[in-house]
């Protein structure tokens, strides 16, 4: 009887030390997996704040730097990129609204209205200012990560 009680203590211990083994595996790989996913969600955040400028970089160099402006239109201050197709006239209004960098490309004779056209990315400020040739352009992201982009308009 001996044995046999001494049998089913160390099968008991050696149960306890495996339940132990999982349980520790298991914190294990729920710490790793909330790590994992709050890196790739300030990775993400931080690509969405860098392809904004990046965005608008592209824009600006495909106007060739020409008819680009910084207007302030029904209380909304907004980047207007012109262009021309034929003979008609046509504005790009990249800005700022409801938490996220629109952008709206329309007829210039169409007009401004806040809210109009396609969110590009969820940002949390976007600003920018003209002095002479060059546009100085801000952004922060959801992480609130600055990033800032100097242009030079030809």
């Amino acid at each position: 009887m001996n044995s046999r009680s001494s049998h089913s203590i160390n099968t008991v211990f050696v149960l306890m030390i495996f339940c132990l083994f999982a349980v520790c595996s298991l914190f294990l790989v729920l710490i790793g997996a909330n790590s994992y996913r709050r890196i790739v969600g300030e990775m993400d955040s931080n690509n969405e704040t860098r392809a904004s400028l990046s965005y608008i970089s592209n824009k600006v160099h495909a106007a060739n730097g020409g008819d680009v402006g910084i207007e302030t239109l029904n209380g909304q201050k907004v980047l207007v990129i012109g262009s021309n197709a034929g003979e008609r006239k046509y504005n790009t209004y990249i800005y700022l609204y409801n938490g996220y960098l629109m952008e709206l490309f329309t007829r210039a004779d169409n007009g401004f209205t806040p809210g109009d056209g396609d969110k590009i990315t969820p940002l949390t400020a976007f600003t920018m200012e003209k002095d002479g040739s060059e546009l100085i352009l801000s952004v922060c992201g959801q992480n609130r990560q600055n990033l800032s982009l100097n242009l030079f308009l030809s």
